[in-house]
């Protein structure tokens, strides 16, 4: 049955406020549609994407899943820091990864709508355009109703739902850890993930009221332009098993 990428993003006065992606059949496709304008918040630009994909890999859903709490920022970015050099990133190139997010990783201010490349062993940014960065698409749940239900079981959210699938593609394609917090003010967790050490949830990684965030993928040179087709192009679903 031919399956189709369906992708929304929604903005106010210029400014990124939504975004959620599914993977679904052609008969799927009106009642995704309607989940996903009811989405957003408060928006005046809303777009829909719809594309047929040729070609859907599957992977299984293998990464470990934990939480920490910490009672400060500078607790849980030094977390963050220990978990980063314990997947492989030296701790000059993590230390960089934490204060670009922290102070927004935008060279011309503020955040970015995709991710920052940066090379695990130079600290260099390798993204083609450090203003738009890369973004993870392309990617959803096998059974999403299934895995949603294991999560909430578990104490987890949407949030968790969405993050953990750019998680597992991103190391799927080949990023080495991922820092990651959200631009939303009111939501403070964050994480770290590698093939290392699974899913790291950390709270808090910055302070209630800030509106920086985004994410960091720590990334080996050579491989930048395969890695970015990937993360860009390939269409990927999740399973619970293999």
């Amino acid at each position: 049955m031919p399956l189709l990428s369906v992708r929304m993003r929604a903005s106010l006065k210029g400014k990124h406020v939504s975004g959620a992606e599914r993977i679904v059949s052609e008969e799927d496709i009106p009642s995704t549609l309607c989940e996903l304008l009811k989405r957003p918040g408060e928006h005046d630009f809303l777009k829909l994407t719809l594309e047929r994909l040729e070609e859907v890999e599957e992977i299984a859903f293998d990464l470990s899943i934990s939480s920490h709490k910490f009672k400060s920022v500078e607790e849980g970015r030094e977390f963050a820091l220990k978990e980063l050099v314990r997947s492989g990133v030296p701790e000059w190139v993590a230390k960089k990864g934490i204060e670009l997010l922290s102070k927004g990783a935008n060279p011309k201010g503020g955040n970015m709508r995709g991710a920052v490349l940066l090379d695990v062993e130079t600290g260099d940014r390798l993204e083609p355009d450090p203003g738009r960065g890369i973004r993870t698409v392309r990617v959803d749940w096998k059974d999403r109703s299934a895995v949603r239900e294991v999560l909430l079981r578990r104490g987890f959210t949407d949030r968790t739902l969405d993050a953990l699938a750019i998680a597992l593609k991103n190391i799927h394609c080949g990023v080495l850890a991922e820092l990651c917090w959200s631009d939303d003010p009111d939501y403070l967790t964050g994480y770290v993930s590698s093939r290392e050490l699974g899913y790291v949830r950390i709270t808090p990684l910055k302070e209630e009221g800030d509106h920086l965030g985004g994410r960091v993928y720590f990334i080996r040179r050579e491989r930048v332009g395969e890695l970015i087709r990937c993360l860009e192009r390939r269409a990927v679903l999740i399973s619970l098993s293999p």
